[in-house]
């Protein structure tokens, strides 16, 4: 590796380049660090001193000294709980929120409830105090906490920290300075990032999940609604207005009647939403009213997972409604394909509990979809990192910053 030698204006360079060769090199003495980087001893050594005074580097022993003699060399290590970042992601019932070592392992997690459409007050309230409570008991130097992130599901200005708008929260308006006001009651002063959640929750899958290393995925996430995050060539994309990975508004059925939240007709959210899916089992009672779907809950207390277990147990109505979704399914990736041809597509959400069968399906329909002479090298998989995923990836999205 290359290091930068101007000593005064690069230094800072210089410094996060030996800490990044730190993080994945486990334990390492100066000498074999100085032979990687091209640097003298005695400059390497003021940098390991400078992160030792702050705690990202500790020293875990001696090695052995050389066949001339001397001293045994210190044996130096990154200390990966020498700093902490904080992650959040706001959905349309709830605020998960993270505190994480430099390694993105989770330390502590808060949930806590939103009301429908919260007021903007109470909600920022509800902010301040999940920061407070995630640090609590994990962190005792707050020193060390290195920013916080926060996604929304909403249009969002990434640059100023700006909400554009937010479909869960039509009463916050437009063009709310998120950032800011977060900044304003913060009790310590960090970087604060605001994004799209799905934007995180694709970084999350790049650094910690199913896609970790790929440079170039699409993850989305459906339920309730849709929405995708894009990396490429390894960066998060956004787009000139904010738009790039807005999925599930595109129209995979123009000639359909169902309504998205948007108010357009047929878009992929519409279609695969999980609104959809409950109407289609309780629109089938009538006609299978001993599915399994119902053989726990009245039709209208049915949730997702009625649906899923029945199709494993082989009933007729559940599997024909995940038939159906599937199609969908794989019209709409078939479309993201298309688009941005990526290495793979990571399904999110409550679809993963619809086991590996719907996967398949899925994967078949899309082969024979679009371009079916062109075999679809898109790895099509389920998401493992489980309900944090928007709150892991703003962490992670603070450590990548810290390191960069």
């Amino acid at each position: 590796m290359e290091i930068i030698r101007k000593p005064k204006a690069l230094k800072h360079i210089n410094r996060k380049a030996i800490l990044n060769i730190l993080r994945t090199s486990g334990e390492i003495s100066v000498a074999v660090l100085s032979r990687k980087v091209k640097l003298s001893k005695t400059t390497l050594m003021k940098i390991m001193n400078y992160y030792v005074e702050n705690g990202l580097v500790i020293i875990t022993g001696k090695g052995v000294s050389s066949e001339e003699g001397g001293k045994r060399p210190n044996i130096f290590k990154f200390n990966k709980d020498g700093g902490y970042a904080i992650g959040m992601d706001i959905s349309a019932n709830r605020l998960l929120s993270v505190a994480t070592n430099l390694n993105g392992e989770i330390l502590k997690k808060v949930n806590v409830d939103l009301e429908t459409d919260e007021n903007f007050d109470s909600f920022l309230g509800k902010v301040i105090e999940s920061y407070e409570q995630v640090i609590e008991g994990v962190i005792n130097d707050r020193k060390k906490i290195i920013g916080m992130a926060i996604g929304a599901y909403a249009i969002t200005n990434y640059k100023d920290g700006i909400i554009i708008f937010s479909p869960h929260f039509p009463s916050w308006g437009e063009n709310v300075h998120l950032k800011d006001h977060i900044l304003k009651f913060l009790p310590d002063k960090i970087p604060v990032y605001v994004d799209n959640n799905n934007r995180f929750q694709a970084f999350a899958e790049k650094v910690a999940g199913i896609a970790r290393g790929k440079k170039n995925i699409v993850a989305f996430k459906a339920g309730k609604g849709l929405g995708s995050g894009v990396i490429m060539d390894g960066e998060i994309k956004r787009g000139d207005h904010f738009l790039f990975g807005e999925v599930g508004h595109v129209t995979i059925n123009p000639e359909g009647s169902e309504i998205c939240s948007c108010g357009a007709k047929g878009c992929f959210e519409a279609m695969v939403s999980t609104k959809r899916v409950l109407r289609m089992a309780k629109e089938g009672y009538e006609e299978s009213p001993d599915s399994l779907i119902f053989a726990k809950n009245k039709p209208e207390d049915i949730n997702m997972n009625d649906i899923f277990n029945a199709a494993d147990g082989n009933d007729v109505l559940a599997l024909k409604i995940l038939e159906d979704i599937s199609r969908w399914f794989a019209i709409g990736i078939s479309n993201i394909i298309l688009l941005y041809d990526p290495q793979m597509i990571v399904i999110q959400g409550i679809f993963t509990g619809a086991g590996k069968k719907f996967l398949n399906n899925i994967r078949k329909k899309v082969n024979e979809i679009s371009l079916p002479r062109i075999k679809k090298e898109s790895d099509i998989e389920y998401s493992k990192l489980g309900d944090e995923v928007g709150a892991l990836g703003a962490a992670s999205y603070v450590i990548s910053m810290f390191f960069n």
